[in-house]
């Protein structure tokens, strides 16, 4: 993985100290320790704002927090980043995210891999989603999103695409494209997520039908 020399600052918000705790030493640890970390039990764009913090961790595990994001991401500040940990989200939920500016939508049990991948889809302004946050949307609804999206695919994840179509696995793409297996990890997400798709197959088929794979 390439170094990093900023610190993050994170807010991380969820209803229990000892999950607060628990994703505060997660943060910590998917950056290397190279995060200033405010933590709260209810989410405030006021005390969001005060506290400096440039990402949002949620912890979504109740329809009022869930709904409090949403109206979070209203009227966020910009620049900001929104990372969010929830279990089986309503289809209506997700829909609701990705017309927004959310960045990321995880399961409660990501782990340190999973939030580092988050964290730089943040700052990059991209967006990676858990598979659970799109099995449940029709193909109209997945339809919607991707219209809300309208994110177009860099020439390096149609590199990376082309490479899964062909059948080739993490270390032989990043081997062949010269990076790290972390880096072909986070394009493979960003794939997924602006084609949203749950897999990579599903990812394949639809660069397919989209021209972004040559047959």
């Amino acid at each position: 993985m390439e170094k990093r020399s900023e610190i993050s600052r994170i807010m991380v918000v969820a209803a229990s100290s000892a999950r607060r705790s628990a994703l505060s030493a997660l943060a910590s640890q998917a950056l290397r320790g190279r995060a200033h970390i405010h933590s709260s039990a209810q989410l405030s764009l006021d005390q969001f704002t005060l506290s400096g913090s440039r990402i949002l961790l949620a912890d979504l595990d109740a329809p009022a927090p869930a709904a409090a994001v949403v109206r979070f991401l209203e009227g966020p500040p910009a620049g900001i980043g929104v990372i969010t940990l929830i279990d089986d989200p309503e289809p209506a939920w997700v829909r609701l995210a990705l017309g927004s500016s959310i960045n990321a939508i995880l399961a409660r049990d990501a782990g340190a891999d999973d939030l580092q991948l988050a964290v730089q889809a943040a700052e990059a302004g991209l967006v990676l989603l858990h598979p659970t946050s799109v099995r449940g949307l029709s193909s109209e609804n997945l339809a919607d999103a991707a219209e809300g999206l309208a994110e177009e695919l860099t020439s390096r994840e149609r590199q990376v695409l082309r490479l899964v179509s062909a059948g080739c696995g993490n270390k032989e793409i990043a081997d062949r494209l010269a990076i790290s297996e972390h880096t072909v990890k986070f394009h493979i997400s960003s794939i997924l997520g602006k084609l949203n798709a749950a897999s990579r197959t599903e990812a394949v088929s639809l660069g397919i039908r989209r021209g972004l794979i040559p047959i």
